[in-house]
Parts: structure tokens; C-alpha cells; sequence
């Protein structure tokens, strides 16, 4: 006697209706997954091939010194136009006392020019003088001669005292112009002596404060090479600040990737650090110039007949937004995985303007000069003879007599 449950018939029944699930259930997957491909998966690219980059400020010497202080270390905050290191400063301080020394020696100098002028001023109207005395000296016996009021001799005396009377006149209004084309039309602040030598003390300013290296960033400190005491040479690193606003991504795609990639699409950035918890919203900024085995040290060249076709990877950069790099800053080198999304293609390929480009500046370096015009100008001051001071800023404009 056979059970309904071991009716072949019945079994046979179950079996139809559990493969008749089964394939609808296969239909409705493979369905599905038509679907998300052609609506969803299509217009993703994916890769875990991503890293964190950013800008690396190296922090380095414009002359060589000993290393005399050190006010920041790896991974501490480093303001801007924080001081970071200070280097010895007595080589810097005799250069400027030296410089300081030359240009109140060229400020008296000067002062001797413009008095010469007035010298040569003077003597003029003294060789005018003997002139004139010359000239009725002459007259006066040019007149009695014929009556023999003179001799002969005493006229030709007149002649010549006349003749050098005159050439000496000449010669000292020729004097005159020489020593007033040095400094007409030029003040003392402004005579080209003056400007050179105070040119040399601007220049002495500048490597004493350079003797202290500030911060051109905001960042932290990274790559401490130094130590104090230790010799430097100028444009050797000694330390790099890296800003964490200057921070980017730089997404390894495959070229079989890029077909659609364009700018400005949509781009989701999770990180190993933070893990899928913390998603970055970015957008691509620019496509890569060339894959990144053009840019290695020894670049391939594929010229052997055996060669391999390898399919490279192109870093496409990708910005982040600000406000969610504050809330979870990121750090250069970490690893990142990177979803493109593709519906978007009407960007560009290739930048067809420099608007958007990135602006990197600092403004510490403006400073460098603060202070070197007020010891300029006490020094020219304090060298000028009184009798000069109109001419401090009022250029010289003698004229010829």
C-alpha cells in the first residue's frame, strides 16, 4: 500500500513546481540583474586603487648656517608665518653693520657733492670779478699807450692777465657744470650713490631675516631632518609642511575605465582609515596628461619583439569638499576606494580654459622688508650736514649761471 506523499504522480508534481520556482526565481535574478546593469553598474567605475594626495611644502634655507633653534617637530600644527627655525645670525649682523657703515660714508660723500657745487658757485663769481679787474686793467692802458702813459711791457702784462682771467673763468664754469651734473635733479634720498649703497643695507636686511624661516602654510610638520647645532646648506630641506586644505585624490582607473570618465562627474570616496561609514563626495577635476609608467624613472620601451601588452592605469584627480576634509581629514598616502558615477558625460576631456585652476600662494615673503626703510633713512639722516637738509627730499635744481 503506497502513501499519497510517495505517489510517483505526486512526486512528480513537487518536482515540476520546485524547478518551475527555481527558474522563475533564476529569471527574475538574471532580470534583476539586467536591470542594475543597465540602469545602475554601467555608469559606475570602480577601483580601490586610489591614494590620498596633497601639496608638500618643503621648508628650506636661502643661505647656509648652524642651526641654532627648532620650534616645531613631525606632526605638530605649524601656523602661518609661524617661526619654525632659527639659524646663527652673526655673519647676517656684521654684513648689515658693514653695509649700514658704507652707506652713511656714501650719504657724507654726497654732502661733499652738493657743497662743491656751491663752491665752484662761488669761485665763479670770484673769476667774474678778476675778470672784470682784468678787463679795465686792459682798457686802461690799451688807452695811454699810444701817449706812452705805459710801457709796452706793462700792456702785454695787461693782455695776458686778461687772457687767463678769462680762461680761468671758463674753465671754472666748465668745473661748475661737471660737479652740478652729479647731483642735479637728485635729492638725497634719491642721488643713484645713495640709492646703491642703500640697495646694499635692503639686501643686508633681507639675509638677517632670513636667518629665521617662518611658516608659508598652515599645516602640519613633516620630515624633520635637522638638528640644532647642525650645518645647513642653503636649499637643503629641512622639514615639510603639509596643508591638509591642499588635499586630493588620485584614482588609478584602468584605460578601458576612461571611455566615459569626464569632468566634473560625480565621484564617492570611501577611505581605510575612516572605513565605508565616511563617504567623501568629490568630482573629477582633471584627467590625467599620460599614464603613470610615462612618468617613472626608466619609462618602458617596447620596441623587443616579445613584448607583453599590460593594460595601464591613468591617476585621475578627483577634488573633495572641504567642509567633509574638516570633519575627517585625510593624510597624504592613505588608501582610498573610488566610484565614478557615469550618467553625466557632457563635461570635457580635455580643460579648454585656466579658469577653476588651483591658486597656491603665500604672502610671508612681503615681510621680509619690514623694517629696512626706517633704518635706511635714520641712517641717511643722521649722516646729512645740516646745511643740506632742504635737499633731503627736494631734488637739486641749480642753475647754470
Amino acid at each position: 500500500m503506497t502513501t499519497p506523499s510517495s505517489n510517483p504522480q505526486t512526486l512528480g508534481r513537487k518536482r515540476r513546481k520546485i524547478a518551475l520556482v527555481f527558474w522563475v526565481l533564476c529569471g527574475i535574478l538574471l532580470l534583476a540583474g539586467i536591470l542594475l546593469w543597465l540602469l545602475v553598474f554601467r555608469y559606475r567605475e570602480y577601483t580601490d586603487d586610489a591614494y590620498v594626495e596633497g601639496n608638500q611644502v618643503f621648508i628650506t634655507p636661502l643661505h647656509s648656517g648652524f642651526v641654532t633653534a627648532i620650534h616645531t617637530d613631525d606632526t605638530f600644527l605649524a601656523t602661518k608665518g609661524q617661526l619654525l627655525i632659527e639659524l646663527d645670525e652673526t655673519d647676517a649682523r656684521i654684513a648689515l653693520n658693514t653695509a649700514q657703515e658704507q652707506l652713511a660714508e656714501t650719504v657724507r660723500d654726497v654732502c661733499q657733492m652738493f657743497h662743491q657745487v656751491f663752491v665752484y658757485e662761488a669761485e665763479i663769481a670770484v673769476r667774474e670779478a678778476e675778470y672784470i679787474v682784468a678787463g679795465q686793467d686792459y682798457e686802461h692802458r690799451m688807452n695811454v699807450l699810444d701817449a706812452g702813459g705805459v710801457s709796452l711791457e706793462d700792456y702785454q702784462h695787461a693782455v695776458a692777465q686778461l687772457r687767463t682771467a678769462f680762461f680761468t673763468l671758463q674753465m671754472t664754469k666748465v668745473l661748475y657744470e661737471k660737479a652740478l651734473a652729479i647731483v642735479q635733479g637728485t635729492s638725497l634720498k634719491t642721488h643713484p650713490l645713495i640709492l646703491t649703497a642703500a640697495d646694499k643695507v635692503r639686501d643686508a636686511w633681507v639675509q638677517l631675516y632670513r636667518c629665521k624661516i617662518y611658516s608659508p602654510v598652515e599645516g602640519l610638520v613633516a620630515k624633520r631632518t635637522i638638528q640644532v647645532g647642525m650645518w645647513t646648506e642653503a636649499g637643503k630641506p629641512l622639514l615639510s609642511v603639509i596643508p591638509l586644505d591642499q588635499i586630493w585624490v588620485n584614482a588609478n582607473y584602468k584605460e578601458t575605465q576612461l571611455k566615459h570618465m569626464r569632468i566634473g562627474q560625480k565621484v564617492k570616496i570611501t577611505s581605510d582609515l575612516y572605513g565605508r561609514d565616511v563617504i567623501y563626495h568629490g568630482s573629477i577635476i582633471g584627467l590625467p596628461g599620460g599614464a603613470g609608467n610615462a612618468f617613472s624613472l626608466l619609462p618602458p620601451q617596447n620596441l623587443s619583439g616579445n613584448w607583453i601588452k599590460i593594460v595601464q592605469r591613468l591617476p585621475v584627480r578627483v577634488g573633495l569638499e572641504p567642509e567633509e576634509l574638516k570633519s575627517h581629514p585625510l593624510r597624504i598616502g592613505l588608501s582610498m576606494e573610488s566610484v565614478v558615477d557615469l550618467h553625466d558625460r557632457e563635461g570635457l576631456l580635455v580643460p579648454t580654459t585656466t579658469r577653476g585652476s588651483p591658486l597656491y600662494e603665500t604672502s610671508i615673503f612681503t615681510q621680509e622688508e619690514r623694517g629696512d626703510e626706517a633704518l635706511i633713512l635714520s641712517t641717511i639722516e643722521n649722516n646729512i650736514d645740516p646745511a643740506l637738509i632742504e635737499y633731503v627730499e627736494t631734488p637739486f635744481g641749480v642753475a647754470a649761471p
